[in-house]
């Protein structure tokens, strides 16, 4: 088993990892020959899958093993973040799977070069997962949206957020249609009514390759396009969730009316770095 690459993009590394563990404390990585993923269940709250193409994070890739060419490690996310945030201003960073000399244990082992030439290492304890453990890891199914649109500039809902939750806002009431609108508002705060609205947003097409009924059939297209769809979330995690603006270069939101909002973050123009975030509603 062996894996070693240089990291190339250092930044949004590191903005990754900021993201994520905000949201938990352990994730699952899987290393292939085509991509890296990124996976958060934990017990309760959001879960995140992030699937990224090699080349968004690494540079001089190299991976092998007897499953495949397949590495499952379990990664603690704040030595990680810790560690990649020693070498924001590095000339140059890799990242290995070794062992650690003193118990055999595994690492990942971050080696970074100074502007001054000076090496320093960073050890990162890891867990290596068998294939069988990992096999059950699946994203959850939901049923097709009712509506799906691009959200706004996500540091402007978290400003709006941040200042929901200064009211007390446990939940919040987030809604979105087929005409562009968006809103949220503070939810079982009786004492409180605040609600904000966003037009003029856009409502993605949806690809006909990808709607096993045809677009015609698909709940987005046979509703009514000013019918709001709601879903129902805890205020703080939303707020750890809109954290990913720091990266994101555009976010579509797919809301399952009192089941769950499923968002997509793009990390670059093209689709090959994508993040997946699962908040499930409360019952209204």
């Amino acid at each position: 088993m062996r894996f070693k690459t240089s990291i190339r993009n250092v930044s949004t590394f590191i903005k990754l990892t900021s993201c994520l563990v905000s949201i938990g404390k352990i994730a699952w990585l899987r290393l292939d020959e085509d991509e890296i993923r990124f996976t958060l269940m934990p017990d309760q709250g959001v879960q995140v899958f992030a699937n990224l193409a090699i080349q968004t994070l690494f540079d001089s890739y190299i991976i092998t093993s007897a499953n495949s060419n397949t590495i499952n490690l379990e990664v603690p996310l704040s030595p990680l973040h810790r560690a990649l945030r020693s070498c924001a201003s590095a000339s140059d960073a890799t990242l290995r799977l070794t062992k650690r000399s003193s118990d055999n244990a595994p690492i990942l082992c971050l080696t970074i070069t100074t502007t001054t030439n000076t090496l320093v290492t960073q050890e990162i304890p890891v867990r290596v997962l068998s294939p069988a453990s990992v096999a059950n890891i699946k994203e959850p199914t939901c049923p097709e949206p009712d509506v799906h649109i691009m959200l706004p500039a996500l540091h402007s809902l978290r400003s709006v957020v941040e200042r929901f939750n200064k009211l007390d806002a446990s939940r919040i009431a987030i809604a979105a249609n087929m005409n562009g609108e968006f809103k949220m508002r503070l939810d079982g705060n009786d004492a409180v009514k605040v609600e904000s609205v966003w037009t003029g947003l856009m409502n993605p097409l949806l690809d006909p390759d990808q709607v096993p009924g045809g677009v015609e059939n698909h709940p987005s297209t046979t509703r009514d396009k000013s019918a709001f769809a709601w879903v129902r979330v805890d205020g703080k995690e939303w707020g750890r969730v809109l954290k990913v603006g720091g990266i994101s270069k555009r976010v579509v939101a797919c809301f399952c009316e009192d089941h769950a909002l499923v968002l997509y973050v793009y990390l670059t123009d093209e689709d090959s770095a994508v993040l997946t975030y699962y908040l499930s509603s409360f019952v209204s």
